[in-house]
């Protein structure tokens, strides 16, 4: 085995073996997860609640109407044992002297002035049981109109329930996929996000435990130093890739068991995703060259540093720049040509998370998916050799930080000597 293949492999079962990684992993989707089940089941008694609460309320309480639509028949108001008041101060006087539980007014332009309920206070609910009796008599009288009037069940029933629409979109004269197309590309912006935030603490582990432990020199005795780097680089690029399945499967399952309890955005379902082999293309390449950009930075800038605990203030202002672009959400998604997105595109640091993006949302031009590609992987190679030159001359400094500044001067001129 290949000294950098050692170093990989070394890494992944340090990093594997220690119950942190596992908690970090792990805490995602069970959060993810219990808050669905928490969400649906909560969603589900409160609608059973509402429609329990209106049904009781509709047998037990003393209703009384005034309706100057005309829209709500005397058999209907029999039926339910409806008062009718001749006034809308007569109906809230009744309701003050609890001559009656509810009052409900509906004015003559309902539509535009809406509904107006008098009545005794039923304690906190977000959906208190009067206020729906009141919109279904009056929807379901409406409903009764039309269809006594017209005689067409069609009309009663779109009244009663909107009907599903299905959109197909076109892009010069080509049908597109809409929010389906999405989808994929999309899983590449938020794995590189999901990297962005949990790299930090396999990057300062990965460079700053041999420093503290004062094993870099003899590691240096036996590797060179841009195979260790760049074995652990390639590390925790593996263990991110870990940590996405161990999240993925669990999330994978539950959606596999609960599919008809969860409902995606817009009707995609995910038996049916185009897939799209340029815009996964370029979304797998820049997800690599930004992973290792980004990844080789933070290693840079951590052998700087004689302590995690100093490191750590550092890197979290480089991680910021990956999500800077999210600010600016508006302008990536529907102005692809302003000039912050251009900024954005090209910029290194907000290359990846932008381009990401934009492949996904289909505004980024093959023009721009090149000359992005063509500067990360420039990126890249710069972001490696700067971490195997930072490790080269920090991993020897025991007690101080190494300024940038410093390791240019040192790397244009060797015969300084190193401070420890």
């Amino acid at each position: 085995m290949s000294k950098i293949g050692e170093v990989i492999l070394f890494e992944v079962r340090r990093n594997v073996k220690k119950k942190t990684f596992w908690y970090t992993t792990l805490i995602l989707p069970v959060i993810i997860i219990v808050v669905t089940l928490i969400s649906h089941a909560s969603s589900n008694h409160a609608s059973s609640n509402s429609v329990q609460q209106t049904i009781s309320y509709s047998k037990t309480a003393k209703l009384a109407v005034l309706d100057q639509t005309g829209l709500i028949s005397r058999a209907t108001l029999l039926s339910h044992h409806i008062t009718v008041e001749p006034t809308e101060q007569a109906g809230i006087n009744a309701v003050k002297k609890g001559l009656v539980s509810a009052f409900f007014y509906y004015p003559g332009n309902v539509a535009t002035a809406g509904i107006k309920v008098f009545a005794q206070d039923q304690g906190i609910t977000f959906t208190p049981p009067y206020n729906t009796l009141a919109s279904q008599l009056l929807s379901n009288s409406a409903v009764a109109v039309v269809n006594l009037k017209t005689h067409d069940s069609i009309a009663a029933k779109i009244l009663t329930k909107a009907p599903s629409v299905t959109a197909t979109t076109y892009k010069n004269g080509t049908p597109t996929n809409g929010l389906a197309g999405i989808v994929a590309p999309i899983v590449f912006f938020a794995i590189f996000l999901f990297f962005a935030a949990m790299i930090s603490y396999f990057t300062i582990s990965a460079t700053t435990e041999e420093k503290e432990n004062r094993a870099a020199e003899i590691l240096l005795t036996t590797i060179k130093s841009k195979q260790l780097i760049i074995g652990k680089i390639l590390s925790i690029i593996v263990i991110g890739v870990l940590q996405v399945i161990v999240i993925l499967v669990p999330l994978l399952i539950a959606y596999a068991l609960f599919h008809n309890h969860i409902t995606l955005p817009g009707g995609v379902t995910l038996s049916h995703l185009p897939l799209n082999p340029t815009t996964l293309a370029i979304g797998a390449i820049v997800l690599a060259l930004g992973l290792i950009m980004f990844t080789g930075v933070l290693v840079g800038f951590g052998s700087l540093f004689p302590s995690s605990q100093e490191a750590s203030r550092y890197l979290a202002v480089v991680i910021l720049w990956a999500f800077i672009p999210l600010y600016a959400i508006g302008y990536v998604v529907n102005s692809p040509n302003a000039l912050i997105v251009k900024v954005f595109t090209y910029f290194p640091l907000t290359a990846p998370s932008t381009v990401l993006l934009r492949n996904a949302v289909g505004t980024l031009s093959t023009s721009e998916a090149y000359g992005t590609i063509a500067i990360l992987v420039v990126s890249a190679a710069l972001a490696l050799m700067f971490a195997v030159r930072a490790f080269s001359y920090g991993a020897m400094a025991y007690t101080r930080r190494i300024s940038v500044k410093e390791l240019f001067q040192r790397t244009a001129d060797k015969s300084l000597p190193l401070k420890k």
